[in-house]
Order: C-alpha cells, then structure tokens, then sequence
C-alpha cells in the first residue's frame, strides 16, 4: 500500500490501461497506419531514426553494451561498474517477467487483428503482445541510469519514450501494450532499486566499521 501511495503517477497509469485496451488500441492502431502512408518530413525523420532505434533497444545490443560497462568499471571506474551491475540485474528481472506475462496473457499483435483479442496461456507465434518487452527493458533501465545520473534524467526517459513509441508505430504494439510495459518495466526497477539501494547501504556500513 506504501508503494502505491509514493508512486500515484503509475497508478494513474494503470488505471488509464483499461480506457487504452477497451476503446483507443483500435482508434489508434488506425490512425497511425494512415499517417505511416503518408509521405510527409515527419514520416521521413522517423524511417531515418527507426533502423538506430531498434538496434540500440535489442536485446543483444543491450546485453553488449552492460558487459563492455562491466568490463571498464571492472577495471577502471569502481562506480562504473555499479552502473553496470545494476544494469544486468534489471535488464535479466524486467526480461524474465515480460515473457512470463506476455505467454501467461496471450494477446495477439497488431499486424494480427485490429482490436482486443486475449486466448490466454500459448506460445502460438504473434499472440505475445502484451506488454511491450522493449518497452518495459528500456523504461526499467532508464529508472535505473536516472538513479545513477540524474542530470540527464530527461534524455534518458525521452529515448525510453522514443523505444516505446517506435514499437507503437512500427505496429509491433498497441499503445496499451507500450503503456503496460512501461508501467511493469517501472515498477520492477523501483522494487529492485530498493533491495540494490539497501543492500548498498549495509555494505558500506560493514566497510565503514572498524574490525572488532
């Protein structure tokens, strides 16, 4: 209850996902295969920035990058390395969960169908679409790094919107896809920033005492 009390704005998201999954999935998914049709500078901007974006938001660009900060805070940089840590531990934990959920829920993707269609338990190919896994890694790392470096906290939730919104448009998602990622990438990044957090702190507690 303490946690739903200090986090009102995923509350509100949450309560926004129903409204999403129940009237504007369908409106939307519309909307933005008209606007892909259309040739326009904005269209244009986005096909140039979509090859980049997908590739630094997969899995094994993403797996790449946490080794090579482990590897130079390892040898370099002692916080670095932290960064690192903290890193894996919420790409496998924020992982692990969305394809738990995605073949617990069954909901099929939008290149499928164009409205809400949940089968349940399957691992029939194209009904993993809720919630969005690219989604939910990068807003869960992005929490992560703005603990770490909260002067670019706007850059780095900026991307993470960025990741989910390609998903969105290249109709791999409906928005409430990318919304429930969001919300689920969050919430286990806060719950594993407390155990990291508190487990920090009793480290350098015991360092700080003297041997007895």
């Amino acid at each position: 209850m303490q946690f739903l009390k200090e986090n009102k704005k995923i509350v509100f998201a949450i309560l926004l996902l129903p409204v999403f999954l129940f009237y504007l999935d369908g409106h939307l998914i519309g909307w933005i295969r008209d606007f892909g049709e259309k040739r326009s500078y904005v269209n244009s901007l986005l096909d140039s920035v979509d090859p980049l974006i997908n590739f630094l938001s997969h899995g094994t660009t993403i797996m790449v990058i946490i080794c090579a900060i482990l590897l130079c805070g390892k040898l370099f940089n002692k916080r670095l390395y932290e960064v690192g840590k903290s890193l894996a531990i919420s790409f496998v934990f924020s992982g692990v969960v969305v394809q738990i959920l995605k073949h617990i829920i069954g909901r099929g993707r939008p290149r499928l169908l164009d409205n809400l269609d949940f089968i349940g338990p399957s691992l029939k190919s194209g009904y993993d679409s809720f919630p969005s896994g690219h989604t939910a890694v990068a807003f869960c790392m992005a929490y992560v790094l703005t603990q770490h470096f909260p002067k670019y906290k706007v850059i780095i939730y900026l991307f993470a919107v960025i990741v989910g919104f390609e998903r969105f448009r290249d109709a791999a998602h409906f928005p409430s896809d990318v919304l429930a990622g969001a919300i689920l990438g969050l919430i286990v990044a806060k719950l594993l920033s407390i155990k990291i957090i508190n487990y920090g702190s009793q480290q350098n507690a015991g360092d700080n005492n003297p041997a007895t």
